[in-house]
């Protein structure tokens, strides 16, 4: 894509490996002009066939987190990744004011480091940028009000206070997107958008069995954080507007989810703080083997 660069950039978009191979050429060995541009150009063509790998110009190695890293891990025992980081761009000088060029660059640099195998930290973001961690933040809030999504590592492995992605993708969902067209909005696989939509099915089928937190976090095994902002959700869309997406979950999942199939009461010992689970089964209600798969005696 040809990209119109406005004059007071020129200098420095100019100062290129290419401007560097012209002048040696010309200066060192004296060729005339048309040759030491033809031959500059020659070298960055050849450049970029056999090392197109290799960095290019406004770019950087920076050794971010696998997104495949859980939260909690020391960070000497993280696995890095070196992806490539697009610092400047010719694009940049598209922008309208600063606030535009922090918000592309945010954008920009996240992205890459996530279709490369791994997440930037907001304080990662910071330094590369130049920029303060508040300011990185409220800059990431503003952009997800908008509904574009920033993958940082805190927000794809729920560390933190934010809301997290999951939410964010169930509301897409809820409103009514399909799985593709979630996937090209939040940069996340079917199959995760699948296990986000299993999970809440899940906690939105025994909230109406009437199970509490505790319970819920013992059965399905997610985070407390995760429970509460599933039941935020259902309070939030369960009304007309978005009652036939519930009742498609119903239909999806319920069979899955509770089947029927007979299971011995020792199996529940695993859930002796949750007593009211172990009594209801053991009365024909609902019951769970030690895999958390949901069966009726």
């Amino acid at each position: 894509m040809f990209v119109e660069i406005p004059k007071e950039y020129l200098s420095t978009f100019n100062r290129q490996l290419q401007t560097q191979l012209y002048n040696e050429l010309m200066h060192d060995y004296s060729f005339p002009r048309a040759v030491c541009r033809a031959l500059s150009e020659l070298f960055i063509f050849y450049f970029d066939l056999y090392f197109s790998s290799q960095r290019k110009e406004g770019q950087i190695i920076f050794h971010a987190v696998s997104k495949d890293v859980p939260p909690g891990v020391p960070v000497d025992e993280m696995n890095l990744v070196p992806v490539k980081i697009t610092i400047y761009d010719p694009d940049d000088c598209t922008v309208k004011d600063q606030q535009e060029l922090l918000d592309k660059r945010i954008k920009r640099i996240s992205s890459e480091a996530y279709a490369q195998g791994a997440l930037l930290t907001q304080a990662d973001i910071a330094i590369l940028l130049g920029e303060s961690t508040k300011t990185i933040s409220r800059h990431t809030m503003a952009l997800e009000k908008r509904g574009e999504l920033v993958p940082t590592r805190g927000k794809w492995k729920d560390i933190g206070p934010g809301v997290s992605h999951k939410k964010k993708i169930l509301e897409l969902y809820l409103k009514g997107y399909e799985y593709t067209e979630i996937e090209r909005k939040t940069k996340h696989s079917g199959e995760s958008i699948m296990r986000y939509v299993k999970d809440f099915a899940r906690i939105l089928l025994l909230t109406e069995e009437r199970y509490e937190d505790q319970e819920l976090r013992i059965i399905t095994g997610l985070s407390e954080k995760t429970i509460r902002e599933y039941k935020e959700l259902i309070e939030t869309y369960s009304t007309e507007e978005y009652q036939e997406r519930l009742d498609q979950l119903h239909c999806q999942w319920r069979l899955r989810i509770f089947q029927f199939r007979r299971f011995k009461t020792f199996q529940f010992t695993i859930l002796e703080k949750s007593s009211r689970i172990v009594d209801n089964a053991e009365n024909g209600g609902m019951a769970i083997d030690t895999r958390f798969v949901f069966t009726r005696l």
